[in-house]
């Protein structure tokens, strides 16, 4: 494995630890909260940081890639992120 390949891989894993587990976090925090009548905002934080975090992957694959040079892997994560922004906007429409 390459040295450019193994700081890719960590990039991608630190991304996905660090939204889930805030994710988590804001969740578990926005539960408790619920009890006392004000956690539903950070609830909804939590799960706005879930959803978004494949997002986020995507792009730091892209600027990972970007930054190695490696255009065919740029293109498809480009790609990846365009079929994601028209589903969304076809799916505002719906």
């Amino acid at each position: 494995m390459k040295r450019e390949s193994a700081g890719t891989d960590r990039a991608l894993a630190r991304t996905l630890k660090i939204g889930a587990y805030s994710a988590f976090g804001c969740i578990v925090v926005g539960l408790a909260l619920h009890f006392a009548g004000f956690g539903d905002r950070v609830t909804t934080i939590g799960m706005i940081v879930l959803l978004a975090t494949p997002v986020l992957r995507i792009i730091v694959a892209g600027v990972q890639f970007l930054r190695e040079h490696d255009i065919a892997y740029v293109l498809v994560s480009l790609g990846v992120l365009g079929i994601i922004a028209l589903a969304y906007v076809l799916g505002l429409h719906a």
